[in-house]
């Protein structure tokens, strides 16, 4: 049985379901228009702050990170990451330098960091780390801990058009400005809610997208939306978690019986951004998958970068899809294609 609308893609937004509340962040987050522009601000200010001039990247990225560094005026250094998609630490210690700063990314939601904190703190008790938790909202939701920043995304996680959200040990600038890009996202969000039975091509709401996508870099030293800002605060984060929880259970389970591997462990404990897998003919399965109506993002393009851990899994990773759209019938449904797909 096929599921009523497609999976995957940007998140829709019923607007009419939504109530105008003020805003309910804690004093303790710092809050911007996207996930890279508050990277673009920890990075000002810990320029600012530290008098540094360098930011050490994880060699397996989204190429908006690099360029988010280098419009904050940072030179780029990249270290290399060991199968765990940890840093290697023989080689991260001939390239660690107090002026640097320490970007450590949680892959999909699902790593503990612990180790590799504590580790750049054994080389310098006073190294400045960011802790990127884009892919790891309930990580984020969590006290600061002993990085210096950390900071996510709202967009990636939930159905609103912006938002870029910070904690830091410092008193950072507030942006009151609110950006451009998120009235075009939030129109595509609502055009994809009432397309339904397809009442207009698909181009209408993915050039709203497109539009919104191409402003996010020019919005980095902008505000959150008024919008976001309200509805952030009806968000039923535990109901959120329980049915992302759900979701990747099955999959996991159905992965099992067709014998794909998890490109990470997967713990019951955490809240997976998605269940990346590794598969050899990715591309074929992607091409299938999108055939049937079901669009799964790859994490990450190379997009001309020249990254030994990146390049690895550039066309080898799929991103399967978990989030609180769906019901278990709808991962069924994914499992079965993907059975289809690989035979």
């Amino acid at each position: 049985m096929e599921p009523s609308k497609n999976i995957g893609g940007e998140f829709e937004i019923d607007v009419q379901k939504q109530e105008s509340i003020k805003s309910c962040f804690d004093k303790n987050v710092f809050t911007y228009s996207s996930g890279r522009s508050a990277l673009f601000n920890i990075l000002t200010d810990a320029k600012q702050r530290f008098h540094i001039n360098t930011v050490l990247l994880p060699n397996y990225l989204c190429s908006s990170i690099v360029q988010t560094a280098q419009n904050a005026g940072m030179n780029v250094v990249f270290y290399e990451l060991n199968d765990e998609l940890e840093i290697d630490c023989a080689k991260f210690s001939q390239l660690y330098s107090s002026n640097c700063a320490v970007l450590i990314i949680n892959y999909f939601g699902l790593k503990r960091l612990d180790s590799q904190i504590a580790y750049v703190r054994s080389l310098n008790d006073n190294a400045v780390i960011i802790e990127d938790d884009v892919q790891a909202f309930w990580e984020f939701d969590k006290d600061l801990g002993v990085v210096d920043y950390k900071f996510t995304s709202l967009r990636k996680t939930f159905a609103l058009p912006d938002g870029g959200l910070v904690k830091s040990k410092y008193d950072m600038k507030m942006v009151d400005e609110p950006n451009v890009f998120y009235q075009f996202k939030l129109a595509g969000s609502v055009l994809k809610m009432l397309r339904q039975p397809f009442f207009y091509d698909d181009r209408l709401y993915l050039e709203m997208f497109e539009k919104g996508e191409s402003l996010i870099d020019k919005d980095v030293s902008k505000g959150i939306s008024s919008f976001s800002k309200e509805h952030y605060c009806t968000l039923d984060f535990r109901d959120i978690q329980k049915t992302r929880k759900r979701n990747a259970s099955v999959i996991l389970e159905g992965l099992k019986s067709l014998g794909v591997d998890t490109l990470l462990p997967v713990d019951s404990e955490k809240t997976p951004l998605c269940i990346p897998v590794y598969l050899s003919n990715r591309n074929n399965v992607r091409k299938f998958l999108f055939q049937h109506n079901v669009f799964f993002p790859v994490h990450w393009p190379l997009d001309g970068m020249n990254l030994s851990k990146g390049a690895e899994l550039a066309d080898k990773e799929l991103s399967i899809v978990i989030d609180q759209r769906y019901s278990e019938t709808d991962m069924t449904y994914v499992l079965n294609l993907l059975g289809d797909a690989l035979k």
